[in-house]
């Protein structure tokens, strides 16, 4: 079969790109009332956004932040965690995840994947866990959430905190429940990719009122209330009672995120059609396979992996028929601030991976498209993906 003609015309740069941010009429509606507003800072916008993800995710507690980032330090900090702390989470994430725990002067420990999901191994979790074990990062790889009962279930009985990264996972369920529902700490990103996209922008979700409170106040520098304000002309005598950081959210960010979360759901529902037809194409296809996720029906889908025996190969011959294609993600430990861990099942997934196009601008004619290209260089090839092809 010949690779099929790219169709430079839909797209600029690429025929079909990785991503492509989407982002309603309605924003820009919101975004206007804001720009015409007194004030575009952290506002009551924000406000507004808060409550409104908190709904939609099923949460009680949601604290607006500038990134993703922030969110998942700023979670540190509420939780406790501080200098020497061992905090298990996977390599297979952005560094993100790993820089947030050195931020607190913590020392991460790297646990493997289960490599048919991508997330991490509650078992060897569970070898890992020592007497200076602080908590675990669940990370939620491609938007399918991991195995948090079990994950959950550990950090119990070691006395640990769990954080969950749910950068990949807005609008994700688990066990038929909204993500929120959980009432562990988790960390949002609303970055330009992704199924909710801000621009740049977070969110920390918290269990309790209390983490809400001192967690917005951290993000503003530690900028608080006196007890007397009122007595203060101008409330201009405000108290510092912590070091905070300059991580809030802006009411343009949350105005874009109203408008996005007015759509979320559809956002999510076309993803999972188009992921269900890659499914399809791909499922006797040689060389590749799809990843197996059995512990949700619900993924947010925001990425498509899939595992080739020639990872590099694919990824040139899908570039130069005007696909774009991504490797999430070379294994963080890998990095010079990071120790390098024994992870095998780690190490042949991030050599083995290949993300394809996944946003809901794609048509089904683009998925039969690229995986029409994905036959015609794979069928060059003799063996199954398997981890043994490593």
């Amino acid at each position: 079969m010949a690779i099929p003609t790219p169709r430079s015309d839909k797209y600029n740069l690429l025929s079909i790109p990785l991503f492509r941010p989407v982002v309603p009429a309605t924003a820009k509606e919101r975004v206007a009332q804001v720009l015409d507003s007194p004030w575009i800072g952290l506002g009551p916008v924000t406000e507004e956004f808060e409550a409104a993800f908190a709904e939609k995710i099923g949460a009680r507690h949601v604290v607006a932040v500038n990134s993703g980032t922030a969110a998942l330090h700023l979670a540190l900090r509420l939780m406790g965690i501080g200098p020497g702390d061992e905090v298990i989470l996977p390599a297979n994430t952005f560094v993100a995840t790993g820089h947030a725990v050195l931020y607190e002067q913590a020392v991460p420990v790297f646990a493997d994947i289960d490599p048919s999901t991508g997330n991490i191994d509650p078992e060897h979790i569970r070898t890992l866990i020592s007497p200076r074990t602080a908590a675990v990062i669940a990370v939620h790889y491609a938007g399918a959430v991991s195995s948090m009962d079990e994950i959950r279930a550990l950090a119990r009985q070691a006395g640990i905190a769990v954080l969950e990264d749910c950068a990949h996972a807005c609008g994700a369920r688990y066990r038929d429940r909204p993500l929120g529902e959980l009432g562990t700490f988790q960390a949002y990103s609303f970055q330009a990719t992704k199924n909710l996209a801000t621009g740049e922008g977070g969110a920390l979700v918290v269990p309790t009122e209390h983490d809400a409170v001192r967690g917005r106040r951290i993000r503003r520098l530690g900028i608080g209330h006196r007890n007397d304000a009122s007595t203060v002309p101008g409330n201009w005598d405000y108290a510092v009672d912590e070091v905070g950081f300059k991580y809030n959210m802006s009411d343009i960010q949350a105005a874009i995120g109203l408008a996005q979360l007015d759509v979320l759901d559809e956002v999510n529902a076309a993803r999972a059609r188009l992921a269900a037809h890659y499914a399809r194409r791909l499922a006797s296809m040689p060389g590749v396979r799809t990843l197996n996720h059995p512990h949700t029906a619900g993924s947010s889908n925001f990425l498509m992996p899939v595992m080739a025996d020639d990872r590099d190969g694919l990824m040139a011959a899908l570039e130069e028929a005007g696909v774009g294609t991504g490797v999430h993600f070379r294994r963080i430990d890998s990095y010079p601030m990071y120790k390098l861990s024994d992870l095998p099942h780690t190490d042949w997934f991030w050599r083995h991976q290949l993300s394809l196009p996944m946003h809901s601008l794609l048509t089904h004619e683009d998925v039969d498209y690229i995986c029409d290209v994905i036959e015609s260089t794979v069928r060059k090839g003799k063996h199954q993906c398997s981890q043994n092809s490593a």
